[in-house]
């Protein structure tokens, strides 16, 4: 269950909430299983996750990768980073961050 690459469409230097990410996971070998993404607030990775933490399921484009897309929602406003849990079909479930890329979410201003 090595992740290789993520990938986040559109890239901006700040999202608002009501945006939506694409997101692509490639895993270096095959991994089937249930892909699901989210985004969770950077100061709050330190701690244990809830188990609920709100997440997208990602479809199986092949056996190497997993599309789809989050929304950011208005209670991830600061910095944020992005979070898989990989259930593969014999095994335990488990939450990795993807990558390093830290998304900075602000609030709309009128």
């Amino acid at each position: 269950m090595r992740i290789a690459q993520v990938e986040c469409t559109p890239r901006q230097e700040v999202y608002n909430p009501g945006d939506v990410l694409n997101v692509a996971v490639r895993f270096r070998d095959s991994f089937v299983g249930q892909c699901e993404a989210g985004l969770i607030r950077r100061d709050g990775a330190a701690q244990p996750l809830p188990a609920d933490f709100k997440r997208n399921v990602l479809a199986r484009s092949s056996n190497r990768l997993y599309e789809g897309q989050i929304q950011v929602r208005e209670d991830q406003i600061g910095a944020c980073i992005l979070l898989v849990r990989l259930t593969p079909v014999k095994g335990e479930a488990e939450t990795v961050p993807a990558g390093e890329q830290i998304i900075e979410v602000r609030p709309l201003r009128p």
